[in-house]
């Protein structure tokens, strides 16, 4: 009677060691297999963060507008109409242009020199600067920076009894009234020169009283001024020929916010249909003259 009682034991036991020689000997029972698959691709590894993607162009659209930083009082770029007040110029009617493309309103904030300009664009307040933006080195470092759209050579502005500075480089030692900051500015300092901020009117003034030896500015806005103010005693004593190899000093692009990628590749495209459906070329000719257009090497096709 004992043994008929300890089979059905034994029995069941020698069921349960055998259950559990099945599964494997490295999982506890019950515990879930790790999952050996790879993660699927383009989801984030664990412990790391995917990159940003960068909406800088739908923003402008869902916003409706495109925020331009530039300087006023600078003819015949950027200025108010005698009259009227309305603000007009080449780079006016630029930003314009690629404001319509873009089906935006353009919104313009305008300061009354150039370092405000670039503050408010390193503090984020603007989407871009249109404002005849020389894209040297330091600047393509600092933004991203659009296909050119226009030339400006700059040229060397004195007294009109000056007889001392005829080229950049008699500039060695002298007073210089620039924008410490724009490449004008970066012409008269590696020419040898003292900078002393201001604009170009009032580096006009600064030369006319004797306060200031020379300016250094964009040929077009010198002669605008020039025409408007007979009366100033000034005169041009150089034009600056660039080295071979820094043909973009006389260059002008649009200056986005670093990483604004979309955002510059889409106006890329439109600055380059404007310069192969002549809009650019005709609004050159409209505030330059013909002579400039058809010397401006990158309206050549």
């Amino acid at each position: 009677m004992k043994l008929k009682k300890l089979v059905p034991a034994a029995l069941s036991l020698a069921l349960v060691l055998s259950l559990a020689a099945c599964g494997s000997p490295s999982e506890p029972s019950g515990s879930t297999p790790p999952d050996t698959n790879p993660p699927a691709t383009g989801s984030a590894v664990p412990g790391t963060e995917a990159p940003a993607a960068d909406d800088s162009l739908q923003k402008v659209l869902d916003a409706g507008k495109l925020t331009i930083a530039a300087e006023g009082n600078w003819v015949p770029y950027v200025y108010n109409e005698d009259g009227t007040g309305e603000l007009t110029g080449f780079e006016v009617d630029i930003a314009k242009e690629i404001c319509s493309r873009l089906g935006v309103e353009p919104d313009f904030q305008i300061s009354s020199s150039w370092d405000p300009v670039e503050a408010g664009m390193d503090s984020g307040r603007y989407d871009c600067i249109i404002c005849g933006v020389n894209p040297k080195p330091e600047r393509q470092e600092k933004y991203n920076m659009s296909i050119a759209y226009a030339e400006n050579p700059f040229c060397l502005v004195v007294a009109g009894d000056n007889e001392e500075i005829t080229s950049f480089a008699d500039l060695a030692g002298r007073s210089c009234a620039n924008a410490l900051n724009s490449t004008a500015g970066d012409l008269a300092r590696k020419a040898g020169a003292e900078l002393s901020d201001a604009s170009l009117t009032a580096a006009m003034d600064l030369i006319v009283s004797g306060r200031a030896d020379a300016t250094v500015n964009n040929v077009a806005a010198v002669e605008e001024y020039m025409k408007e103010r007979p009366d100033m005693n000034v005169k041009i004593a150089a034009i600056y020929e660039p080295e071979e190899g820094e043909e973009w000093i006389i260059q002008s692009a649009v200056a986005f916010q670093k990483g604004a990628d979309t955002l510059t590749e889409k106006v890329n495209e439109i600055l380059q249909e404007m310069i192969d459906d002549g809009t650019c070329y005709d609004l050159t000719v409209q505030y330059f003259g013909q002579s400039v257009a058809d010397s401006t090497s990158i309206y050549q096709k």
